[in-house]
Formats: structure tokens, C-alpha cells, sequence
């Protein structure tokens, strides 16, 4: 049986333990809100370029499909995690992955580029290592460098590999729900937004006017598209990953709770016991200190 000192040793470790959990759980709360903000802030942004394309398409010709520069190749872009205590986060978005590719033209080299060692390790596990792997950012303002990269290993592989598709997962990310695998085509852009834009019409009263020439709008235009679109997809996986954190640390903290309540009800027992076992002691000696003061008066008497 432990000692006193040894249960209050164990319940003053595991309550230093629930106040770290909460502070992580506080600060994985805060990161949440952050990201979610980023990814928000985006949305109209996104819409403005949207509506650019379509201005720009009124005087700029679509090459024919097929005719594009990317002619073989293919490239996915993943993002999951560096660090762990985030549920089946990087587990189910690697399956998701996984799953996808092994639907594809086997005949197609694919080259993967993953942000997150966890999901690196995952993937790499299964037969599909990473060609190039970025660290996670640990904070919104990271991002923008992290999409830099993305973009400068894409345009490296585009001239390289001749890389004809492009595919990002990543997990998305909805309040009060577990995160969720998606995946979105960023390449060909053709395929994926422009060709419905050619004949969508102007919601407004007036076409907007531009100045510039069109072929330098529309490239300008894209490559805000793609940044936007890797940065969404960056912020929304790490708003779920520091939401499956957090999910995984109210679990830990139950966890944390029940056993410190175990601990406690053991020292309030084991202390019981032994101030039950010192009165045992004191009231033991008093009645053989009466026994023996009785046998000497008697003692004394029969003299």
C-alpha cells in the first residue's frame, strides 16, 4: 500500500498535468479562431480575382484543351501536420489520399509534395514518399512563405516533370464538427473554374474597364488565384488540426480529472486508515496501562 507522501506526490504531478492540458486547450482555442479568420478574410478576396477572370475572359482566348504546356506528369499537394495529440487527423487524411491516387491512370508519375512529417511518415508508410516536405507554419503569418514554397517546387516540377494535373487534400475544417478530407484540382485551371466562367454573364449593369494588356491581367490574376486557393486550403487544415487537438485534449483532461479524483479518494482513505490505526494504538495501550496499574493494586492489596 503507498504511503501518504507518496499519493500526495502523485496528486500534486497530475495536478500540474490538468493545468497544462488547460492552458494547451486554451491556446489551441485561441489558434483555432486565428485561422478561422484567415481563411474567412479570404472569401471575398477570392471572389474579387473570380470576378477579374471572368472580366478578363471577355477578351482573352482559352487555349484548347489539350494544348496546354503540361503534357505528362502529376502532382499532389498535401497538407497535415508536424506535431501529434490531434486525434486521427493526419490518419484519415492519408487513407483519403491514398485512396484517391490508387483511382488514377497508374500510368502517371506522381510526385508528392506534403507540409507536415506526420503525414510525410504516413504516406511514405504506404509506398508514396514525398519529394519535397515543408514544416508546418506555426502561426497565419508563416503561411504566406509556406505558399511561396509550394508555388516555386510547383513551377519547378511544371518546367521539370511537365506536370499536367495538380491535386490538393487537405482537411477541411467546419465548426463543431470533425475535420473532414477534401480534395481540390488547382491545375488544369481550365478544367477546374475558367471553362465555366466563358459563359457565365456579368451580374452587374456595366463591364468594369482595365488598362493593362489582358495576357498581363489574366497571368496576374491566376497566380492570385493559386496563392489564394493554397493559402484557404493551409489555413482551413490547420484550423482543423488545432480543432482535433482540441478535442483530443477535453478527452485527456476527462481523463486527467476521474484519475485525480481516484487519487484523492485513495489519500482521504489511506489517511483514514491510518489515523483509524493510530486511535487503535492509543486506545490498545490505555486499556494495558489500566490491565497493569489493576494487577498492581491488587497486588498491593494482598500484601
Amino acid at each position: 500500500m503507498e504511503t501518504l507522501q507518496t499519493l500526495q506526490k502523485r496528486i500534486d504531478t497530475t495536478g500540474k498535468m490538468q493545468s497544462i492540458v488547460k492552458s494547451m486547450k486554451t491556446l489551441s482555442a485561441v489558434n483555432i479562431r486565428q485561422y478561422e479568420r484567415a481563411a474567412v478574410s479570404l472569401e471575398k478576396y477570392q471572389r474579387t480575382i473570380t470576378l477579374g477572370l471572368q472580366v478578363a475572359l471577355g477578351q482573352y482566348s482559352l487555349p484548347a484543351r489539350g494544348t496546354a504546356p503540361f503534357t505528362a506528369g502529376r502532382s499532389v499537394v498535401a497538407f497535415g501536420s508536424d506535431q501529434g495529440l490531434c486525434g486521427r487527423f493526419n490518419e484519415k487524411l492519408a487513407q483519403f489520399i491514398i485512396q484517391s491516387v490508387r483511382e488514377w491512370d497508374r500510368k502517371e508519375k506522381i510526385h508528392f509534395l506534403v507540409i507536415g512529417a506526420r503525414l510525410a511518415v504516413r504516406l511514405e508508410a504506404s509506398g508514396f514518399p514525398a519529394e519535397e516536405q515543408f514544416w508546418v507554419p506555426g502561426s497565419v503569418g508563416g503561411i504566406n512563405f509556406n505558399v511561396y514554397q509550394v508555388l516555386q517546387t510547383l513551377e519547378k516540377w511544371r518546367t521539370e516533370h511537365h506536370i499536367s494535373h495538380i491535386d490538393i487534400f487537405f482537411n477541411g475544417h467546419a465548426a463543431g464538427t470533425a475535420g473532414t478530407p477534401c480534395r481540390q484540382s488547382l491545375a488544369p485551371i481550365v478544367d477546374s473554374l475558367l471553362g465555366d466562367m466563358v459563359s457565365q454573364p456579368w451580374a452587374g449593369p456595366s463591364l468594369p474597364q482595365f488598362s493593362i494588356p489582358v495576357e498581363e491581367l489574366f497571368s496576374g490574376l491566376i497566380r492570385q488565384y493559386l496563392f489564394v486557393t493554397l493559402f484557404r486550403a493551409q489555413a482551413e487544415s490547420l484550423a482543423s488540426e488545432q480543432a482535433s487537438r482540441l478535442r483530443s485534449l477535453q478527452n485527456a483532461e476527462k481523463n486527467i480529472d476521474e484519475r485525480l479524483g481516484e487519487l484523492r479518494g485513495l489519500f482521504s482513505a489511506q489517511r483514514q486508515a491510518t489515523i483509524t490505526a493510530e486511535l487503535l494504538d492509543i486506545v490498545t495501550g490505555f486499556r494495558t496501562s489500566g490491565r497493569r496499574k489493576k494487577d498492581e493494586l491488587i497486588m498491593i492489596m494482598d500484601r
